[in-house]
């Protein structure tokens, strides 16, 4: 994975309208619920929020959608006129949603939910001279104005937006602002994909809003008291064990792909807390992982190497970068971990004699890559001579992790398939990932995936 395509996988969020509960975690809600108040307090700092949703309350994928919609804003430079020209498809695959005409119409239907929800927000504090809670309060909107192209389908499908059309968006202005302003969170779009339902994707987001503190660090444990969580949550009963019920799933996600260590539930009935511990004590900084994780490193190995080398990553992947700009770097990730590791083991008496220092830096540079690289490239026709001996079914067995991650974007039965058509021999495991490597570093991997989806369904 090259850093740009390490980019293209983050996804930006404002925080402070994140903290507001104002999209519901929930997959389903009652959709008479078009007007709502909420007061509640994380972490000691009081909130109060009161909407308007003529179209319903945003819930859902609606989380996906405004995620999606800030992240290509943040990405075309915040302009000031606040508008946001994309395209239907475009929108949709920032989304992580499947390419079919049901999603259009959800996307249709999305935006108008986050168009047509008005609020008014109050941040307050308590002042002690007058002894009583103040508020400073503002009205604030997610978007401004839509403009679109839709197209009828056959007469059993729900009209959709256009998917190459162009869609403009125009952002709400204190949203924008704020965006321009850098008051964002950077989530982790590969963490995103691995999260099956909106639910637990609403919650990591709420989460990161809510776990950074006044100071700016990112808190390893976050308590909250079970009735202002669930209107941080948009969670529409007050019974605790509905809340509990929608909660759940979404702790288990969030546990299996390792975001959250552990959640303590104490208490009973309305004086519940959720104690949440995130993974990793002493985490390491989350953009030197990001750094790594677009050099081709899986995240459980970028997270060992960020708290390995923290004062050396930022060093190793600008080297590396420079390299690929020169398109001399066949492994990018064996030429990090050999910069990591041995970053002095190229001795100065294997240098010519009376060479400068400036040249002797050079030159050892220059040896450091080539015995990088060709130990990487061994170590990786090493790893496909050892595949290529397997029959296909068990390359399959060796490699499904990077399948499931690889092929999320086709929709659920797109592993189910793609394993058959291993079993039968139609397919060679490891020649795909070959395949799909190539198409990354071509910036051609969405047109290898569509034609790998064409291939299933035949």
């Amino acid at each position: 994975m090259t850093g740009n395509e390490s980019i293209q996988k983050e996804r930006r969020d404002e925080r402070n309208v994140a903290r507001l509960g104002i999209i519901s975690i929930q997959s389903r809600i009652d959709e008479q619920a078009s007007n709502w108040q909420a007061e509640f307090s994380i972490e000691g700092r009081p909130y109060r929020v009161e909407c308007a949703a003529p179209y319903g309350r945003p819930h859902g994928v609606d989380t996906d959608i405004i995620l999606a919609i800030q992240t290509l804003f943040f990405r075309s430079g915040c302009p000031t006129h606040n508008w946001l020209h994309t395209t239907a498809y475009e929108l949709r695959s920032v989304s992580g949603l499947a390419d079919n005409g049901r999603t259009y119409q959800r996307l249709k239907d999305s935006l108008k939910r986050l168009w047509g929800t008005g609020f008014v927000v109050g941040e307050g504090w308590y002042d002690g001279a007058k002894q009583r809670q103040m508020w400073s309060s503002d009205t604030l909107r997610y978007i401004e104005r839509i403009k679109f192209h839709e197209v009828d389908g056959a007469p059993e499908d729900l009209p959709g937006l256009e998917p190459n059309s162009t869609l403009s968006i125009r952002l709400g202005e204190q949203l924008a602002n704020s965006l321009r302003a850098r008051q964002v969170q950077v989530l982790d779009g590969e963490l995103l994909i691995q999260l099956e339902q909106p639910p637990a994707r609403a919650l990591y987001r709420l989460l990161e809003a809510h776990r950074i503190g006044e100071d700016g660090e990112r808190r390893m444990e976050l308590e909250v008291n079970l009735p202002d969580w669930r209107h941080a949550c948009g969670i529409q009963s007050d019974r605790p064990e509905i809340i509990r019920r929608a909660l759940t799933p979404a702790h288990d996600e969030l546990k299996a792909i390792h975001y959250l260590e552990d959640v303590e539930i104490e208490g009973r009935g309305q004086k519940q807390t959720f104690k949440y511990h995130f993974a990793v004590d002493n985490a390491p900084d989350p953009a030197l992982i990001e750094l790594l994780l677009g050099t081709g490193f899986t995240r459980s190995r970028a997270a060992e190497l960020a708290g390995q080398y923290p004062d050396r990553i930022e060093q190793a992947v600008a080297f590396v970068r420079e390299r690929q700009q020169a398109g001399k770097v066949k492994n990018p990730a064996g030429l990090v971990m050999d910069f990591l590791r041995h970053q002095d083991k190229y001795p100065a008496t294997d240098l010519p004699p009376g060479v400068p220092d400036a040249d002797t830096r050079a030159i050892r540079a220059i040896q450091a890559i080539q015995i990088a690289e060709a130990q990487a490239e061994q170590e990786a026709r090493r790893e496909r001579e050892e595949l290529a001996r397997l029959s296909p079914a068990d390359q399959f067995s060796r490699l499904k992790s990077t399948f499931k991650l690889m092929l999320k974007p086709l929709g659920k039965d797109a592993l189910v398939l793609f394993e058959k058509k291993c079993s039968a021999g139609e397919l060679v495991p490891v020649e795909v990932r070959e395949q799909a490597s190539t198409a990354m570093a071509e910036a051609r991997f969405q047109e290898f995936l569509e034609g790998l989806g064409k291939q299933l369904r035949e």
